[in-house]
């Protein structure tokens, strides 16, 4: 136990000794951080009497102004008094020193009008003596405008001078502008009619001259009248529209007036007056208008009352005049309705002016809302379209029954003259209507047109096609008829012979099933030029930003009528390209007999003799291609097409419906490949659209009967396309591959469905 107390000991002597001297150095360290700490405070000690000394010398200083301010306060209260006082003294003298200088003006203003007075009531008598009127007038005009500022007590003798003056100078006036009126001294009437204006008698001014003008335009009128006095087809120099000539001159003449005397109004009277002067002269345009328009509906009387014993020339001729008649009523009343709109335009005071504006006046010009004038033109226009349908309808039947002929020595003349004459017409009475420049009887006439080739035009053509279909289809029969005729030889040339081999009279397109079914595709041409032209002058004379831009959708939809007829059309010709075609299977069907007795179950042997010697498609190409010829030569490209594509689509069915009956070996498979590909080859080279979409299913049929194996059927039906063949035909197909090693279940599975 001694011995090991001894190291214990001594351990923990070591342990306390290191103690004390950590605890020493600690000691050290903790008071050199007391002295910094010292330091610290002493800085900041020094730094915060520093602040206070200086913050108590502003509180001080703040002190001392606070106590000034109270001072301050008054004083600048005591200024701004003083500074009010004298503002209110200043401007009591300016307002004193105003009224002083307004009456100052008023005196001086007083004195210049007693002056001014004083030199008029002097001058005045002179100035009518001396027949100076204009001078004269300038002094009442002065008078006018100072007498209601004229204190009491004005010289009263000056004053009586100058409304005597003032009396005399109206009737001399008056007087001497029903003198310059009698004798149409035009200078005259001007000069005095500016002379009312100054008087105080604008309106009266503007009345008598407006009554001036019309004077002058009656009888510049009465002149065009007298020269539709006698018949028009008495007289050699007459115009073919002296009506229409003549009610142009009218809105000429009114027109120059207009531009002659608008600024000169506008000076002079105002352009308030201007308005009245325009109504003046289209109250003048009515009474003129309307005797021209009544004498041309009574010269023409039994044109609108429609009776038979009127030529048609002469129909068409007044159609025309009516057309321009209307046309030029309808422009004037634009172009006059657009000058009074301008002149509106600029009025400051638009309340006043509709205000005084008489009832059945429009608030955009100021004239009537309907002249007289164009409510007559209106009223003709309702006769117009009347006669306008009944002259259609006639020329038309006449086109399509009376004059239709048949060029026979022209064998590139696939049509007859039926389309032609009958469109030509269409046409006319269409861009008839549109110059008329009224869209109802536009709208109406577009509407008789579309009615008339739905009707008559598309019955006539019905009626042709049967008609010479009974001919066509007994005369195709014969193989000689349809070979390609000689050199300049008109391959319907035996067509046009009667039964004792001498060429028909009058020959028509119910002569020839050919040229009737190219008419009918004529007419569906001509449709749209009709259209394209139709719509090009309707543009021109109603501008999508004129007038009638509103009713331009009411057109449109009228329009649009057409293009429901040319479905119709075309409809119609596809039908009868069938026809067409079922007359020719009379050449054709035999070729098609090998077909249903084709044996595809062959060997090798047999495939390479139907090579050399083909049973089919040779032949049945080589008739089709005759065929070909003779459509190429008698009818236009889309008629000849159509019926070569309904001959392909028909063929192509004709095949497959064979196929699925047959039964095959590989061989055999290979030979129908052959076939339709000689066929698909035919058909294309002959046709200028495209068509090997029609043998599609076929090419499917090749394609699934020269298959070898199950591996190749499902490799082919993995590919991602669309199948036009149905499941079950696919199947029917491979059951008939005699050497195709398929059960019906394992087609079952591939081809589901």
């Amino acid at each position: 136990m001694a011995l090991l107390a001894a190291p214990m000991e001594e351990q923990l002597h070591r342990t306390r000794a290191f103690s004390i001297a950590e605890a020493e150095a600690a000691l050290a360290a903790t008071c050199r951080q007391e002295e910094e700490l010292e330091l610290e405070l002493e800085k900041l000690y020094g730094r915060s009497a520093h602040l206070c000394q200086s913050e108590s010398r502003s509180l001080a200083r703040a002190g001392e102004q606070h106590l000034q301010l109270p001072g301050a306060i008054r004083k600048l209260q005591e200024t701004l008094q003083q500074t009010s006082g004298v503002a209110d003294e200043l401007s009591g003298r300016v307002r004193k020193l105003d009224v002083v200088c307004s009456r100052v003006q008023e005196a001086l203003k007083l004195v210049d009008n007693m002056l001014e007075l004083r030199e008029c009531s002097d001058q005045v008598m002179k100035s009518i003596t001396a027949e100076d009127f204009e001078q004269a007038a300038r002094y009442v005009s002065r008078f006018r405008a100072t007498q209601d500022n004229l204190p009491p007590g004005t010289d009263d003798a000056s004053v009586r001078v100058l409304r005597e003056a003032e009396v005399q100078l109206g009737a001399v006036v008056r007087k001497r502008f029903e003198a310059a009126m009698a004798a149409k001294d035009s200078a005259a009437v001007s000069r005095f009619a500016k002379l009312f204006h100054p008087l105080g008698l604008t309106g009266e001014g503007v009345q008598k001259y407006v009554e001036f003008i019309r004077r002058s335009l009656a009888e510049k009128c009465a002149v065009e009248f007298r020269v539709l006095a006698p018949s028009f087809g008495k007289r050699v120099d007459a115009g073919p529209t002296p009506y229409a000539e003549a009610l142009t001159n009218i809105f000429v003449g009114i027109a120059d007036i207009i531009q002659e005397h608008q600024q000169a109004i506008e000076e002079e009277f105002g352009p308030e007056n201007f308005i009245s002067f325009l109504r003046g002269l289209l109250e003048e345009s009515d009474i003129q208008g309307l005797r021209i328009l009544d004498k041309f509906t009574k010269d023409n009387a039994k044109v609108f009352q429609q009776e038979a014993s009127v030529d048609m020339r002469d129909v068409g001729r007044v159609l025309e005049e009516t057309a321009l008649l209307t046309q030029r009523t309808q422009q004037f009343d634009t172009y006059i309705r657009g000058v009074a709109q301008g002149v509106v335009e600029l009025f400051t005071d638009r309340a006043a002016f509709v205000e005084s504006l008489p009832e059945g006046h429009s608030q955009k010009d100021g004239l009537m809302e309907l002249s007289k004038l164009v409510h007559r033109v209106q009223e003709l226009v309702s006769k117009y379209v009347c006669v306008e349908q009944t002259f259609l309808l006639q020329s038309v039947e006449k086109a399509l029954h009376e004059t239709d002929s048949l060029d026979s020595s022209d064998p590139e003349q696939l049509t007859t003259t039926l389309v032609d004459d009958a469109f030509f017409i269409l046409q006319q009475s269409m861009l008839r209507a549109i110059t008329t420049c009224d869209i109802n009887a536009v709208c109406a006439v577009v509407n008789h047109v579309n009615g008339a080739i739905s009707g008559e035009v598309r019955n006539a053509l019905l009626s042709n096609l049967a008609e010479s279909k009974r001919i066509y289809q007994a005369w195709v029969t014969y193989n000689k008829n349809i070979s390609p005729p000689g050199n300049r030889e008109h391959p319907l040339a035996a067509l046009f012979l009667d039964a004792e081999g001498k060429p028909r009279p009058n020959l028509s397109a119910a002569n020839s099933w050919p040229h009737s079914l190219n008419n009918l595709q004529q007419c569906i041409e001509y449709l749209d030029k009709l259209k394209e032209a139709t719509e090009t002058a309707f543009d021109e004379y109603f501008p999508s930003e004129g007038p009638d831009k509103d009713k331009r959708l009411m057109f449109q939809q009228c329009a649009a009528e057409l293009d429901a007829t040319k479905a119709e059309l075309e409809g119609l010709h596809l039908t009868k390209c069938k026809e067409g075609l079922q007359m020719l299977k009379v050449q054709l069907s035999p070729t098609l007999l090998p077909l249903d007795s084709l044996n595809y179950e062959i060997d090798e042997g047999q495939y390479a003799d139907y090579q050399v010697n083909d049973p089919f498609a040779k032949a049945f190409s080589a008739q089709a291609e005759v065929l070909h010829l003779h459509l190429r030569a008698v009818l236009n490209p889309a008629s000849c097409e159509e019926v070569m594509q309904q001959m392909a689509d028909q063929t192509c069915r004709r095949v497959e419906k064979a196929a699925l009956t047959k039964r095959f070996t590989l061989y055999g498979a290979l030979q129908f490949e052959t076939d339709v590909r000689a066929l698909c080859s035919f058909f294309t080279s002959v046709s200028e659209q495209a068509l090997r979409h029609k043998f599609a299913r076929l090419f499917e049929m090749s394609s699934l009967l020269n298959l070898e194996s199950v591996a190749e059927l499902r490799e082919l039906y993995g590919e991602m396309r669309t199948w036009r063949l149905a499941p079950e035909e696919a199947r029917k197909l491979l059951s008939s591959r005699v050497d195709f090693d398929a059960t019906p279940a394992e087609l079952q599975v591939l081809l589901p469905g």
